[in-house]
Order: structure tokens, then sequence, then C-alpha cells
């Protein structure tokens, strides 16, 4: 079986974290997001995955190449201009003649692909949605389900705005190739906001059904700065497994290769310290502390609930909370840096104050 990721938006709201990199190699615990919905596909036997590109591609070529290092092989589809989701995906469908699966790019979840892939094939739908069920559906739009032969089948969906628990989409699916009837060519189209929908009123006049599969596991997406950081929370507290990372000591502590943590250092549980990163005496990282490749934390520098890309410096005395900085940014000696999130290079002088007061 093949499968797509759409993996073509601006990403806007990750802003400015990925004002110069696309969302795909934005790190999770160091590692490239995409990595995750590939080994989620791998682990599930698919191994043959297009990426369907618009933004910055060849960073996303840079650290995916053919896939072979992630046990994969990896074709790119490129835009030259932005179709939607669905013009995206209507550009593969030469490749794809048979049953295949569909993903957005910024979920992050551990679903059960070979269950949703036998659960499509019992129902004889023509798309299958994996869905879960959320205290509050508001910020993604609800799909509304019904009781049909063998499973769950999709009724309809609500815009985004709904207050109150009900099941939204993982952004996961299964299709057949009727679904490109669907998808006209040479204008943008939406899947969310045309395709689905449209499936879902033909299979009420007796089409073919539009099958749900229930998801009862973990389920974010990356795709706005809040649950970026609560992301990373989520993984240091073991609720989702980020590959190519491995297991944390007693303390709950992920420590990398070649780092240097000074004896003096106190490194609080649950914590991610990455390869080549340095601590000096008297600092505190953690709880809930994120330090990617070759961080240095200064002597007496306090550090808890912020994800700190590579390179990144945080000078003596610092305190940084609740906090994210993109690559190779500097903090200066005794500055309070909170709730804020910084790009590339930034530069907080010597005793300022972002994000928060004294």
């Amino acid at each position: 079986m093949k499968a797509v990721i759409l993996a073509g938006g601006k990403a806007l709201r990750l802003r400015p974290l990925t004002w110069r990199r696309p969302k795909a190699v934005v790190p999770i615990l160091g590692q490239p997001f995409l990595i995750s919905p590939i080994e989620l596909l791998r682990a599930a036997g698919v191994t043959d995955i297009a990426l369907a590109l618009a933004s910055v591609p060849r960073r996303i070529h840079a650290v995916f190449g053919d896939g072979s290092a992630h046990r994969v092989s990896v074709h790119y589809s490129v835009e030259s201009e932005p179709m939607g989701t669905g013009g995206a995906l209507g550009r593969l469908r030469s490749r794809l003649p048979s049953t295949f699966l569909c993903l957005n790019g910024d979920i992050l979840s551990d679903l059960d692909v070979r269950g949703l892939i036998e659960a499509h094939r019992r129902s004889g739908a023509v798309l299958t949605l994996a869905v879960t069920r959320v205290p509050d559906a508001a910020n993604f739009g609800a799909v509304r389900v019904e009781p049909g032969d063998g499973g769950l089948r999709v009724a309809g969906f609500e815009e985004k705005g709904a207050q109150g628990p009900g099941l939204v989409s993982v952004g996961i699916y299964a299709m057949e190739p009727a679904v490109f009837d669907r998808i006209p060519e040479g204008r943008p189209v939406s899947l969310e906001r045309e395709v689905f929908p449209a499936a879902v009123a033909a299979s009420r006049a007796g089409g073919p059904p539009v099958a749900a599969f229930e998801h009862d596991g973990y389920f974010s997406d990356i795709g706005v700065l809040d649950r970026y950081r609560a992301v990373h929370r989520d993984a240091l507290d073991g609720r989702i497994r980020i590959p190519g990372v491995g297991s944390p000591n007693p303390g709950g502590v992920f420590v990398g290769a070649g780092t240097r943590i000074d004896p003096e250092a106190r490194i609080v549980g649950p914590s991610f310290i990455g390869d080549g990163a340095t601590v000096r005496a008297g600092a505190q990282v953690g709880p809930y502390a994120v330090l990617g490749r070759r961080v240095r934390v200064g002597a007496r520098a306090r550090v808890s609930d912020s994800v700190l890309w590579l390179h990144t410096r945080i000078g003596e005395d610092a305190v940084v909370q609740g906090t994210v900085f993109a690559a190779s940014c500097f903090v200066g000696q005794g500055a309070l840096v909170r709730d804020a999130v910084l790009g590339d290079k930034s530069v907080v002088a010597a005793w300022s104050v972002v994000g928060g007061s004294r």
C-alpha cells in the first residue's frame, strides 16, 4: 500500500519558528517532526510514501532524501503554486491506482494504522476518516457519525467554533482512487471543505459509504505554537514516543551523547538534554526543559518548561520559563525570558526582561 503525506502548507501559525524552515523539519525532542508520521507508516508496513510539498522543498529533501535512512521509499511531488490539500493530492492520482493512505503533515499520533486499513476494507467505503474524541472540538471542527454496516459512518461535519466535547478528524485517511473523481483539476481544492462533504452527500444519496474509525490513543498537531510546546510535555511524560529518541534515566531525563553536565548542576525530570549540550555549575534545568544539540546553559541559570533548539546559549544567572527558542539564540547574563517565542539567532541582552517582570 502507498501513502501520501500532505506537507505543503506555509505554517504561518508557527512563525517565527517556520520563518526559514518548513514545518516538516521543526524538531520534536531534537528529531525532525516528519520522522514521526513516516515511522508510523513504516511500522504498519507502508513504505512507499509520497510527500506533497510546496514550501521550502530543498530543506525537506536534504533531511529525508530517498527515505532509505528511514527504511522507506520517499517520492516528492512539488507544486509550483499552492493548490490546497485536494489539489496537492490530485497531482498524485496516476501514482495511486488502488487503496492508499493520506495524512495531514502536522499530525502526531499513535494511531493503529493497520486497524484503520482493515476497518476501511470491511466497510466498503470510498473514504474512511480516523476520528478521536476530544474534550472541546471548537478548534478542530466536529465529525458527526452514525451507526453503519459493521461500524461507524460519517453523517456530516460541523465548522470550527462548536463548543463542547465531540469527535474530530485525526487527519489520517484511508481512500479509494474514486476519491479523485471529486477533485477537479486546474484550481485549488480543499479536501476538508469540498471533497469530504461531497463524498458524504453522495453516500447519503446511495453512493459508497464514508466510514469513520475511532482512535482512542494519542492525538495532537504541531500547527500552532501552544500545541507545539504541549507536544514536548506529552513526549516527556511518555504519552507519545518520538522515533530516534532513547529511554529516560531513572530520574525521567533523556540524556544524549557527549553531554557535559557539571556535578553541581541540577537536572529535574522530566527533561531532555540533547547531544553535546553543556550545563554549568549551579544551573537548574527542568522540569519540562528540552535542550537541543549543543545548547549551553551557563552557571546558575534556570531553564524550565521551555524548548531550546540547537546551538542556543543561555548566559549565567539567566532565567528562561515557558519559552521556545529557535536555533542559535543567545540570552545574556541575568536576563529573564518568560512565555515567549523567539526566532533564529535572536539575542536577549544582559539583564533584559522579555515577556514578564522580575
